[in-house]
């Protein structure tokens, strides 16, 4: 009898447990991310109170009892999972190694002379390795290099280094979720020495096919199609053509090159039609597909999209096979999330994660709306349910939005997927089987996707309507949420009507509050980037009043063969100015200031002026200039239309309580580093001097025509160099903070040794973008109230 009613009573709680999970699905999966959230944010006091919070629910809300139990226990099962998986991911190396042994885990990848490739070390640690190739013959030698392969290394281990400017890609995190944490660098062909010996692990065999399938794209399709093939079959994105990722992630189109669930779907139904079709039965052909998922997850490159789109369904097919009763679809996603949460807990900071599992979760929650809906009506709805819930995450890691989007989506996910797909698959086939016949079916398809990828490139051009929001705070995301989570609440319930209008004006009120926060802050900001050896000072004034730009960086391009020349060469336009510009919401610059025609001071500003409006540029007046310098002016004059103010002293320009004026060049000076726009800037009560690449000689002209020139902030001229910077002219000048902008370990040795200590001597507090990465200074009307450097230890050069 007591047995009985033992048995009785929990099978009475699993009934009820299984009730409460299936009710309260959704907030699984967010307790498991708050946990994970708040424990790589070292928040253990926020866990302890959430935790109390949900003791105390158990002991006064009966109802919800075993509701608040199982959200504990979630949360604390994986605020410890969390907690140890950051205990135990160390490395065991010192950093002192020299020699490595170990298997290629992943790649090699050739970009240029340079190739990356992983490597599993005999101590079962990834290290990221890059090896530099001397000489074309080089890159032959790459076919025996594959995943699986054993290899011994001589090097030296490097730390990954961290971000040298804010809002910049974290390349150390990157590796550590990775679970990497060293880089080797070898410098020559003649140190990597392979065995022919391949393991024989399954693991190793499929990425071996993966490896040996992308280097046959890589030499058999054309350069215009060998990036989108390799990113649709094998979901690998570095062949792709860097200007035409960027237009994709622009016009929020990038999904479309990840393998997701439309492809898995298609290529999945595409084989067990075609297994029927060759005469298996259906319970065979689902088995093949069971048995061939695993296999395609690891093919193709094992993203959690492709992890989530192949297991979900891999999942649906065993549950259909074991016979049970049917499974709502949103609870076997919801709890597939914490499965692989619970597994690899930095998935949580993966973006392909947070927009696939994101997506698929806000379209499988408005499954019941859609299916209600016309075919027309249902893509309509489709697109628009998974653009605005991407929008969270979309705005936080790229910090814009296009509404072209939402058209380009209705026009090239069909197009992508049941034409370019399928497609590139048959190509792929035929290449292996025929190459004659590849070589005739390329030229109508290659045609057809190279104009589909120039309508991509004239739209991401016209930036009507693109929506730049600057990267949101927290509160803004979860304002955003909120909204997004009532407008999708209210479409299931209400469908499309009246009764979306509130949601959608609190949506649009928090994205214009998000674009109106820099015109109502106080402070205004001085960031003097690291764009390595060269200048780029962004100049925000209070409220936002005027934005300037004083040069972009740039990069000296020495010859190079043809085999050398990477597909993505840094550019700090594209890799600092802009992101940068970005982050910070500002679309369009009141005036750009380029001191003089070095290409360190205006190679980055090609690509600035493609992606933001700029009002007017100031450039220092002269008799006759270089070659080089003429050809930017008529790009920035010709292409963008942008009017050029020919600068010289005497010119001044005044902006609220902030006055600009432009001390040098005379206008007689020969082109280089003596025609340098010098500028005196009373910014809201600190005085500022801006001297480009300004030498001894033009800071002779300064004292001689200016008696009083002291400063309280002052841009140091010429990188730091020996001959700028004299001891009259500092003395003259009294500044208590200097700002040296100058490349890591820089071939010129800059800042010199004589410059730093005149600075020294004169008690002057020194700042360097070499040693400590950007500088930003905030200020109010009253003073400057605080500098901030990207890093903080700045007391020893690196290259000491």
């Amino acid at each position: 009898m007591f047995q009985t009613r033992v048995i009785t009573v929990r099978t009475s709680f699993i009934e009820k447990s299984g009730d409460v999970l299936s009710k309260n699905k959704i907030y699984y999966p967010v307790t498991a991310i708050v946990a994970l959230n708040l424990s790589f944010q070292h928040v253990t006091v926020a866990a302890v109170t959430i935790s109390a919070a949900f003791l105390l629910g158990i002991i006064f809300f009966k109802k919800k009892r075993i509701i608040l139990t199982l959200l504990l226990i979630v949360l604390i099962l994986f605020f410890l999972r969390a907690e140890w998986t950051e205990h135990t991911n160390v490395s065991t190396f010192k950093g002192e190694e020299s020699i490595l042994h170990g298997i290629i885990h992943d790649g090699p990848y050739r970009d240029g002379n340079q190739v990356q490739l992983e490597l599993k070390s005999n101590r079962d640690e990834k290290i990221a390795v890059t090896l530099f190739l001397d000489e074309y013959k080089d890159t032959f030698s790459l076919k025996n290099f594959a995943p699986g392969v054993q290899c011994t290394l001589e090097g030296k281990m490097v730390r990954p280094s961290p971000p040298a400017n804010f809002f910049a890609f974290h390349y150390p995190d990157y590796l550590k979720y990775k679970y990497i944490h060293w880089t080797f660098e070898v410098s020559s062909m003649e140190d990597i020495h392979c065995n022919e010996n391949k393991t024989r692990h399954i693991f190793y065999i499929i990425k071996k096919w993966r490896h040996d399938g992308i280097q046959w794209i890589d030499t058999t399709f054309p350069s215009s199609l060998k990036g989108i093939a390799a990113a649709l079959i094998f979901g690998e994105r570095h062949l792709l053509d860097a200007d035409t990722e960027s237009h994709y992630q622009k016009l929020g189109l990038i999904h479309l090159l990840a393998v997701s669930g439309l492809h898995v779907g298609l290529i999945s139904t595409t084989i067990y039609y075609g297994l029927i079709r060759l005469g298996l039965t259906r319970e065979v052909s689902e088995w093949v597909l069971v048995l061939m998922l695993p296999v395609y997850i690891l093919t193709a490159g094992a993203a959690p999209s492709v992890i989530r789109a192949s297991s979900v369904l891999l999942i649906f097919l065993l549950w259909r096979k074991t016979g049970l009763a049917r499974c709502d679809p949103f609870s076997v996603l919801a709890f597939f999330i914490m499965f692989l949460l619970f597994l690899h807990p930095y998935y949580i900071f993966h973006v392909g994660f947070q927009l696939s599992f994101l997506i698929s979760g806000s379209l499988l929650l408005s499954w019941p709306l859609l299916k209600s809906k016309k075919k027309r009506e249902a893509s309509l709805l489709v697109t628009f349910i998974a653009q605005i819930a991407a929008l969270p995450v979309v705005l936080y890691h790229f910090y814009e939005f296009s509404f072209l989007s939402f058209i380009l989506n209705l026009l090239f996910i069909p197009f992508i997927s049941f034409f370019v797909l399928p497609f590139i698959y048959l190509l792929f086939i035929v290449s292996l089987i025929s190459p004659f016949i590849f070589r005739i079916l390329i030229v109508p398809f290659d045609f057809i996707v190279d104009n589909a990828h120039h309508l991509l490139k004239w739209s991401a051009s016209w930036n009507g309507l693109q929506f730049l929001s600057g990267k949101p705070s927290l509160i803004i995301l979860c304002f955003l949420s909120i909204f997004i989570f009532c407008l999708f609440y209210r479409l299931e319930k209400y469908g499309v009507g009246k009764k979306l209008y509130g949601p959608i004006s609190l949506l649009g009120t928090v994205l214009l509050v998000q674009m109106i926060l820099p015109y109502v802050d106080k402070n205004g900001y001085i960031t003097i980037l690291d764009v390595g050896q060269g200048d780029s000072i962004l100049i925000e004034l209070p409220y936002r009043k005027a934005v300037y730009l004083i040069d972009g960086g740039g990069t000296i391009q020495f010859p190079k063969e043809l085999w050398e020349e990477k597909n993505n060469p840094y550019d700090p336009g594209d890799r600092v100015i802009v992101p940068y510009l970005k982050a910070k919401g500002i679309s369009s610059i009141n005036k750009l200031i380029v001191t003089h025609g070095d290409v360190d001071h205006y190679g980055g500003l090609y690509k600035t002026a493609e992606e933001v409006k700029i009002h007017e540029v100031i450039y220092g007046k002269g008799e006759e200039y270089k070659e080089e310098e003429i050809q930017f002016l008529e790009y920035l004059h010709n292409e963008k239309q942008v009017p050029i103010t020919w600068g010289k002293e005497g010119d001044f320009w005044r902006e609220g309580d902030s006055v600009f004026q432009i001390l040098l060049p005379e206008g007689e000076e020969e082109p280089g580093n003596g025609r340098s726009v010098v500028i005196r800037a009373d910014i809201e009560g600190s005085k500022w001097l801006f001297t480009g690449d300004l030498e001894e000689e033009g800071e002779r002209k300064l004292l001689k025509k200016y008696s009083n020139l002291k400063t309280d902030l002052l841009k140091v001229g010429h990188h730091g160099s020996k001959t700028s910077s004299s001891k009259p002219f500092i003395e003259h000048i009294q500044p208590k903070a200097a700002f040296i902008s100058a490349g890591t370990c820089n071939r010129f040795g800059h800042p010199h040794e004589e410059t730093l200590q005149t600075l020294k001597e004169n008690g002057v507090k020194v700042f360097r973008t070499d040693i400590g990465g950007a500088i930003e200074i905030r200020f109010d009307k009253t003073k400057v109230k605080n500098i901030k450097q990207m890093q903080q230890n700045t007391t020893k050069s690196i290259c000491s």
